[in-house]
């Protein structure tokens, strides 16, 4: 209030002359109440001011919640400001880290070290028509031997020139748990696929290098 008169013009006719205007003058009211008002509103901006924070926030905790679409059973940060310190990036780097310490062993690649994306640095089978994947695509590749998180079972996939009539064919290893975390952090603009890297298969074969068979015409595995 002191200051908010101090700045008024002075003379007789502000009534400021002599240490003025006196708190039953109109002009004192006046200045009054809008200074209840400027002072409220500088506190509520000073409030706001601590809404830009996890750490600090209070009043807008569900536009925070609804932001980072939690409560989620399925996110890896349950914990809001969790969560926002773990929104590093959309890197390979990023993504790798954020599920390491959730048993996935995953590496990446964006749309130009994928297959068939560059010329002569393509691999048979893998090339596609018109080039490579649209350069918002992201290739996470699956290390199922070195992920403990994996629980699920593996099929042995058919081997060319073995495959019998009645045999069921190999069916993707489950990764839904995976594909559950990266769904909820990975950027929008983001196309994600995923490609799984099976534990080696090791066929017995004779000095010939034939395979050993089973009775039933099968190849024998290594255990």
């Amino acid at each position: 209030m002191p200051q908010a008169l101090a700045l008024l013009p002075r003379g007789r006719a502000w009534g400021t002359h002599e240490g003025g205007p006196g708190p039953e003058t109109v002009l004192y009211r006046y200045w009054a109440a809008v200074c209840d008002v400027f002072a409220s509103l500088c506190e509520r901006l000073c409030a706001l001011r601590q809404e830009f924070w996890c750490a600090t926030h209070s009043e807008t905790r569900e536009l925070w919640l609804e932001e980072y679409g939690l409560p989620d059973l399925c996110d890896p940060y349950p914990d809001l400001c969790a969560k926002v310190r773990a929104q590093g990036g959309a890197r390979c780097e990023d993504l790798a880290a954020l599920v390491a310490p959730l048993g996935w062993a995953i590496s990446c690649a964006d749309a130009e070290d994928a297959c068939g994306a560059i010329a002569s640095c393509a691999q048979t089978g893998c090339s596609q028509a018109a080039g490579g994947p649209p350069r918002n695509t992201i290739i996470i590749y699956v290390d199922i031997d070195n992920s403990p998180a994996f629980v699920g079972d593996l099929a042995t996939p058919p081997l060319a020139g073995r495959t019998m009539g009645g045999s069921s064919l190999a069916c993707e290893p489950d990764i839904s748990a995976l594909r559950c975390v990266i769904d909820r952090v990975a950027h929008a603009h983001l196309e994600v696929q995923y490609v799984i890297i099976p534990p080696p298969v090791y066929i017995l074969v004779n000095d010939d290098g034939d395979y050993l068979e089973t009775g039933a015409g099968l190849p024998i595995l290594a255990e």
